[in-house]
């Protein structure tokens, strides 16, 4: 009886430990998950939606084929959206039941522009091929070809299977158990047996002693090996050490049950740790979209200052800041000893605050510097852009005061509101600062909004303002005058909010200077920058000069007993020309 049931244990454990390996081998699930997609349409976008790449937990391969161009990014599921508008274009969803990807057509444009290197998406792939990410819900994946002729029809998705067998570690377990236990029994029998084969008394005559077949063979000069208990207990350690092996390979975590009960689970970050409870709207953009604007951005000023190219210039510049260029473009053509503009860098961005919106225009502000350059000042740019389509183009590009001190904002995260320009909750109007510091440029403290700005630490004051001014006036012949004049081109004005409620302020004012002559016959002669720009060498009519000054203030709450700060200005020559 108790070898059967050690035939028993052996054959139950034998089966248990090939059941457990059979679950990792024969009835081993599958390693991943894939859905392919095969268009037929003419539609030149795909776009694969967050939801979908999430149908499937952990990474995404995507995999693009086709002939030609093939051109593939990701970014923000409303950021693609607004890219593609109109256009013709598929949208892939994820159908559970068939493990496919299926074709929606909507849109009418038949065309698309390059989107290669859009400010917009997080990254971007040329060429067919594929790559994994494992993005978010809320980003998308664009895929395009030449914007003209059918997207790439061949793409799939892969995402990881959880090919975790709990129940291999309790079968190779109960496995091992059932084996030691049927050693166990065998070991168990193998004595009982040896006991009840002992020496027994018998009633009746002697017996002669038997003599074994070995002592025999050995009177007769055989030589016989002796049987070693080593050897048999080596052969029960064998399958012992096997065993064990096996027991061993359960280890892993994968093969047995995971608790999955409440309080193991992981917890879900909440909205306050991760910014989003603090965060009313999303972000114009991210810190790395910014760092990469303003590197294209400082790549595009170094060649269009060094080439004096307006043409490139206007793809990142715009507004007063483009103004600027164009003018000391065409004055250094003419002059040689006109500066260039300030260098732009964009190995420090102390500074990055985008604004909070999902839509179109968006600004971002930077504080972008180069360590190494120590008489270049940190520029500050105020950097739009118009749509979807369009790249960041900087409005503003401000040298900052050397003893400047930016007020506290906040962290590029979360981003910050930009303000209405005749907003009623600043000391003084957006769309107002301007026109009230040009005044004191003017008239300086007799300036009714004198008592409005901070005047230590205002540099620019001493550059244009009343001194400067009536020291120029005085200089000229009695025969010519000076009339100076300010205006600030509408809807300019550019606020972001601070940490403080109140705001940073990019604005424009427009210096003008205008010399007539004031006796018959006489003339107005020109030099610099404005016989440059303006190509006349005496008038008798006189010339008007136009000085663009970009200005960046601090400006603080209604209410509130701070003064108005100007934090940089840049200022340049940017129109002239003969009084008509």
């Amino acid at each position: 009886m108790r070898f059967v049931l050690a035939i028993v244990a052996f054959v139950i454990g034998l089966l248990l430990v090939g059941l457990g390996v059979a679950q990792r081998t024969v009835f081993a699930p599958p390693s991943s998950i894939v859905a392919q997609s095969s268009t037929t349409t003419k539609a030149p976008v795909t776009v694969i939606p967050g939801t979908v790449l999430n149908a499937n937990p952990g990474y995404q391969r995507i995999n693009i084929a086709g002939s030609g161009t093939v051109f593939a990014a990701y970014g923000k599921t409303s950021d693609v959206t607004a890219w593609v508008g109109d256009a013709e274009h598929n949208t892939l969803r994820y159908d559970a039941d068939t493990s496919k990807l299926v074709a929606k057509t909507t849109g009418s444009e038949s065309t698309v522009p390059d989107p290669k290197g859009s400010d917009l998406w997080y990254q971007e792939y040329d060429g067919a091929g594929q790559f994994t990410v494992r993005l978010p819900a809320d980003t998308s994946v664009i895929i395009v070809g030449d914007g003209k002729s059918a997207a790439p029809a061949d793409v799939s998705v892969t995402w990881p299977r959880d090919t975790a067998t709990p129940s291999v570690g309790p079968l190779m377990t109960a496995g091992g158990v059932f084996v030691l236990g049927g050693i166990a029994l065998l070991i168990w029998a193998f004595l009982h047996q040896r006991r009840s084969r002992g020496p027994r008394r018998r009633s009746g005559g002697t017996r002669p002693p038997r003599v074994r077949a070995s002592r025999r063979a050995a009177a007769a000069g055989a030589q016989v090996p002796s049987r070693s208990r080593r050897g048999r207990r080596s052969m029960i350690a064998v399958p012992v050490v096997l065993v064990g092996a096996l027991a061993l390979t359960g280890c892993s975590s994968e093969y047995w049950p995971q608790g999955g009960g409440a309080d193991s689970a992981t917890p879900t970050p909440t909205a306050s740790a991760t910014g989003a409870a603090e965060q009313a709207e999303p972000t114009a953009a991210t810190r790395q979209q910014i760092s990469r604007v303003v590197t294209r951005v400082a790549a595009v000023a170094t060649k269009a200052d060094a080439d004096r190219d307006s043409t490139l210039a206007e793809t990142r510049f715009t507004g007063p800041a483009l103004e600027l260029r164009e003018a000391n473009y065409a004055i250094r053509a003419k002059d040689t000893d006109v500066d260039a503009p300030p260098a732009i860098s964009a190995s420090d961005i102390s500074v990055s605050l985008p604004q909070q919106t999902d839509s179109w225009p968006r600004t971002v502000f930077v504080v972008a510097s180069d360590p190494d350059d120590a008489k270049t000042a940190p520029q500050a740019l105020t950097l739009v852009q118009e749509s979807a389509r369009d790249d960041y183009k900087v409005m503003y590009d401000v040298s900052l005061e050397a003893d400047a001190k930016l007020p506290s904002v906040a962290p590029v995260s979360i981003g910050t509101a930009q303000l209405a320009s005749d907003t009623k909750l600043l000391a003084l109007a957006p769309d107002q600062v301007a026109p009230a510091y040009g005044d004191i440029l003017s008239k300086d403290t007799d300036s009714e909004y004198a008592d409005l700005f901070q005047a230590e630490g205002d540099d620019l004051r001493e550059k244009i303002g009343k001194a400067y001014k009536d020291k120029k006036s005085a200089s000229l012949p009695d025969t010519a005058k000076i009339e100076y004049s300010s205006e600030s081109p509408e809807d300019t004005a550019i606020a972001l909010a601070t940490n403080g409620a109140g705001a940073l302020v990019s604005v424009n004012l427009n210096e003008i200077e205008k010399v007539t002559p004031t006796a018959s016959g006489a003339e107005v002669n020109t030099e610099g920058a404005v016989k440059a720009l303006s190509g006349v060498d005496s008038s008798k009519k006189g010339v008007s000069a136009t000085y663009g000054v970009q200005l960046l203030f601090s400006v603080p709450a209604v209410g509130s007993d701070d003064k108005i700060v100007l934090l940089g200005f840049t200022q340049g020559l940017t129109a002239a020309s003969e009084v008509q």
